[in-house]
């Protein structure tokens, strides 16, 4: 599961046209996991 959740990120980001907006949602997606309990592990 969590193989997939890490594909389904990399997919979203490689929508975005920038990298600003790569970082967005990375940021944003850790923002969001970690208020769920689950913080990001450095990449």
């Amino acid at each position: 599961m969590l193989a997939q959740a890490q594909d389904l990120v990399d997919k979203l980001k490689e929508l975005m046209p920038t990298k600003y907006q790569k970082q967005n949602l990375e940021t944003m997606l850790g923002l969001f996991l970690e208020a769920q309990g689950h913080p990001l592990r450095g990449r």
